[in-house]
């Protein structure tokens, strides 16, 4: 696996310098040389005879040179770290093609204006001058390159943050949506043997529960739900743990404070820490109390289990706890205090938007 996510990166690397319409610096740059070294330079009426001489001949090996440069060395030496092989195959590269380029010019290249290739010079005066002019031009391509390089650069840090924010809503989505199976099962079984034993709250839970599984699927892929629409759903889960309170020992005291204005909180989040508390098996009654505080900014949510928390209730509301720590950051408190008299106490903020 780790071979071919290198393969896809050495890919990526390679091309980087050609894609998102950065090959137009590339024509812009060949059509500056275009009009610099032959439109600007030739004498006579250009053609495509002099189109093929002074630019495509002309500029042949330096641009393999370039493009050996971008696509061979930089992904496949600079980027591995392989530094001292890359310096050594540029500097060999830079003085190579540079005694070729003369070679092939004056064999290949008919020039229609002046050019000190096409005179009498000697090697080495015809070899410090080109040496010269590839120089320039390098720094020149090279600084275009390095511009490429930033904003891929500042690409890939835009499309990081955007995939962490993606994972961290996909995370957010999964933990407002998870319901319980245990909850689940063992509420409609009780619903069940409520029916079966024709028991007069039975169509009450019934409406109720249907009312909870609506407000979740309806909410729980939303941003933020509405305050009241939150606390109206945790009444409704509320009175239906009271409708069968004496099939799972659990009584649920809530008391609410604060003035209800338009604000808005993260959607299950009270629904979601309620639900822990269901999956608890109790063989004695057990008291839960509820206090929230509306504030202007945010809910301030205290709960009191008058009982010893089992192990697994813990690792549950520690990982609740952590779980939106981690999504909403340093506005988010949560404090779990297992108590020596047999009770856990729960303070838990939330911002409110």
């Amino acid at each position: 696996m780790s071979g071919l996510v290198q393969i896809e990166i050495n890919k990526k690397n390679r091309w980087v310098y050609f894609t998102r319409y950065r090959w137009v610096a590339h024509l812009i740059y060949w059509l500056w040389v275009f009009v610099a070294g032959t439109l600007m330079t030739v004498k006579v009426p250009v053609t495509l005879s002099v189109i093929f001489n002074h630019f495509v001949l002309e500029n042949l090996l330096i641009a393999i040179f370039y493009y050996l440069y971008c696509l061979v060395l930089i992904p496949y030496y600079f980027k591995r770290n392989r530094n001292i092989l890359f310096w050594i195959l540029i500097v060999g590269s830079y003085l190579f093609f540079t005694a070729l380029d003369i070679w092939f010019t004056r064999t290949f290249v008919t020039f229609y204006s002046e050019n000190p290739l096409n005179g009498n010079l000697s090697f080495w005066d015809m070899y410090s001058y080109s040496l010269g002019g590839y120089l320039l031009n390098f720094m020149v391509f090279s600084m275009m390159l390095f511009f490429m390089e930033k904003n891929e650069e500042n690409h890939t840090i835009l499309e990081l943050e955007n995939e962490k924010k993606e994972i961290e809503q996909v995370k957010l989505d999964l933990l407002k949506t998870n319901i319980s199976p245990d909850f689940l099962m063992r509420s409609l079984k009780q619903l069940k043997q409520s029916a079966i034993s024709q028991d007069e709250n039975t169509p009450e839970a019934i409406l109720t529960f249907s009312d909870l599984l609506r407000y979740r699927l309806y909410w729980g892929r939303q941003q933020h739900t509405p305050l009241q629409e939150e606390l109206q759903a945790l009444n409704n889960f509320t009175h239906f743990i009271a409708l069968n309170h004496f099939k799972h020992h659990l009584e649920v005291v809530l008391n609410v404070q604060g003035e209800l204005a338009d604000q808005k909180i993260a959607p299950l989040s009270l629904i979601n820490i309620l639900e822990l508390f269901c999956k608890v098996q109790s063989g004695k009654p057990v008291t839960l109390e509820i206090n929230i505080l509306i504030e202007q900014c945010r809910l301030v949510l205290g709960m009191e289990y008058h009982d010893s928390p089992p192990e697994t209730l813990v690792t549950d509301l520690d990982n609740y706890g952590s779980n939106y720590k981690q999504m909403f950051g340093g506005s988010v408190q949560f404090h779990f205090e297992n108590c020596q008299d047999a009770r856990c106490s729960i303070t838990f903020m939330l911002p409110l938007i």
